[in-house]
C-alpha cells in the first residue's frame, strides 16, 4: 500500500481522484462529496493506494488525510476489525458501468480506482480488494506527484542523491 502526497490543491491527479470519487459518493450511500479539496494554509494532502504485487491500482481512500502517519494509523483500524468492512455498488455514470465502495460502520473508507463493465466484475475486484487489504503493509515513503500530476516515485537512493 502506498501513500500518494499532492503537494497543491490544483494538482490534476487530485482534481481527477475527487471527480471519480465525487460520482462514486452520489451512488447509495448519499455521501456528500466536494468535487474540489478545500484550500487550506497548508496545500500538502494525500491519499492511501492499495496496489497488487504487480502495482496495479485495486482500490483507493475514500478519503484525504494531511500525514502519512493518519493514512497508516487508518488503514491499521481498518484491519484491525475487517469483517466489519462492508461492500456497496454504486452505478457508473454511463450505461452499464459499475463501481464500488467499501464501508466502515456506514462510511465509506476506500473506493474502486476505475469503472467496470458489469457488476460481476466489479464484485470479483471488490471482494480481490478487501481481501488484499486485511494483509496490506502501507510504505513509509510516500509517492510525490509533480505540477503536471504524474507521480514522482522516491525512494532511498533519492533521498541520499546530491543537490
Amino acid at each position: 500500500m502506498r501513500f500518494t502526497e499532492f503537494l497543491s490543491p490544483d494538482d490534476p491527479m487530485l482534481l481527477a481522484w475527487a471527480r471519480f470519487r465525487g460520482a462514486l459518493a452520489m451512488g447509495p450511500t448519499r455521501v456528500p462529496a466536494p468535487l474540489r479539496p478545500a484550500r487550506a494554509a497548508d496545500p500538502v494532502s494525500g491519499l492511501w493506494r492499495l496496489l497488487a504485487t504487480n502495482n496495479r491500482e485495486l482500490g483507493r481512500s475514500f478519503l484525504l488525510y494531511r500525514r502519512i502517519e493518519s493514512a497508516q494509523a487508518h488503514v491499521t483500524q481498518l484491519q484491525s476489525d475487517p469483517d466489519a468492512l462492508t461492500i456497496e455498488h454504486v452505478p457508473g455514470p454511463t450505461s452499464g458501468s459499475r463501481g464500488w465502495v467499501v464501508l466502515a460502520s456506514g462510511s465509506p473508507v476506500m473506493t474502486c480506482s476505475r469503472w467496470y463493465g458489469s457488476l460481476s466484475t466489479g464484485a470479483v475486484a471488490a471482494a480481490g480488494a478487501l481481501a488484499a487489504l486485511r494483509t496490506a503493509v502501507i510504505t513509509d515513503v510516500p509517492d510525490r506527484s509533480d505540477s503536471s500530476g504524474r507521480f514522482r516515485r522516491r525512494t532511498a537512493l533519492d533521498a541520499n542523491a546530491a543537490p
